[in-house]
């Protein structure tokens, strides 16, 4: 069948909501890909259609693969499996993390070629740096450039006060992801993670961790492993050697916040006066805070009905953030408890 009819016919599945016709239209695409030798597109739309999500599968308790584990105490969710919407070009990355990342995209979109030559490709990677710098957001982004849900695993549930369940509950969040191939995120990492020489815990995250290098190391899944922290100097160095890649994250530069508004701000009609004075006002803010005022931004411009920045909306935005912020640091400060301090 010619290229232009097939194209025709898909649109025309999608149009009638013919998911069996979309496969099958979908198919022949790729099948005539390979005949023009186009094999590394062809493996790419392959790929993507075998993984593609679809998020009712993924919204509640149950999923094409069965029961999502959980807490055999609490009863809780284990893990929560999300459609991800974030994409490299979204983010402002140094250089270096950027071909850092590339190459782990490379590597794991060509799997097959790598194992077929005995060469195990990059699938663990360590996210670290101080908090709101985006360690969590690439995550995401990797998961939407592969084409894989993102299973990020609930460490609030994971961890148990009953003695020897931590490690129960992390088996069966590797037992469930050998069912399928995904991006599995382990945020906060340090809370399992912690080194077993540390003075301040108890003997049984030393079991953890251990539990822990086991379970992964005979992890036989096609998915991909990040683990994000906060305090990387708290975990194992056992834990450190697992890591195929290592990725340090930073505050952003004074520029890296100018790109990122810009990019947030794209959609909308901003005078670089505005631009400059949101980049002058959150110069040493994370990635994470910039952000928040974008949306903030963003928002105001989105109920007002127009797309159309005005200064009244910078001021807004920037005061409820200081705002945020101050509430924060007098929290930081108190007698309070607070987790990060803990």
């Amino acid at each position: 069948m010619a290229r232009a009819d097939l194209l025709k016919k898909l649109f025309q599945s999608y149009q009638h909501r013919d998911d069996e016709a979309f496969r099958i239209v979908a198919a022949a695409l790729i099948e005539e890909e390979r005949k023009k030798h186009h094999v590394i597109l062809a493996n790419e739309l392959d790929r993507i259609m075998k993984n593609g999500r679809d998020p009712c599968l993924y919204g509640g308790a149950m999923t094409s693969l069965g029961p999502v584990p959980r807490d055999s105490e609490r009863q809780t969710p284990l893990i929560e499996i999300k459609n991800t919407k974030r994409y490299l070009q979204d983010l402002v990355l140094s250089d270096e993390i950027r071909q850092s990342l590339e190459r782990v995209l490379f590597e794991f979109r060509d799997w097959e070629v790598l194992e077929t030559n005995g060469i195990p490709p990059i699938s663990r990677v360590l996210f670290c740096g101080p908090p709101g710098c985006g360690k969590t957001a690439t995550a995401e982004a990797i998961a939407s450039e592969l084409a894989l849900p993102l299973l990020y695993v609930r460490f609030d549930s994971v961890v148990s006060s009953l003695l020897g369940e931590t490690a129960s509950n992390l088996r069966k969040v590797f037992e469930f992801a050998e069912r399928g191939q995904w991006v599995m995120l382990f945020d906060e990492f340090d809370a399992i993670g912690r080194s077993r020489d540390d003075t301040t815990e108890h003997g049984e995250i030393k079991r953890v961790v251990n539990s822990f290098l086991q379970i992964m190391d005979n992890f036989t899944g096609r998915s991909l492993i990040i683990c994000a922290t906060n305090f990387e100097r708290a975990l194992d160095p056992a834990i450190w050697r697992r890591f195929d890649e290592v990725i340090l994250f930073s505050k952003p530069t004074e520029e890296g916040i100018r790109r990122l508004i810009m990019k947030q701000l794209a959609y909308l009609l901003v005078q670089p006066t505005h631009i400059n004075e949101l980049t002058r006002s959150l110069a040493g803010s994370t990635y994470a805070d910039t952000e928040r005022v974008c949306f903030w931004i963003r928002k105001t411009c989105a109920l007002r009905g127009d797309r159309v920045v005005r200064t009244k909306d910078i001021f807004e935005a920037l005061r409820s953030f200081s705002y945020r912020r101050s509430i924060l640091q007098r929290m930081i400060h108190s007698d309070a408890p607070n987790i990060d301090r803990e």
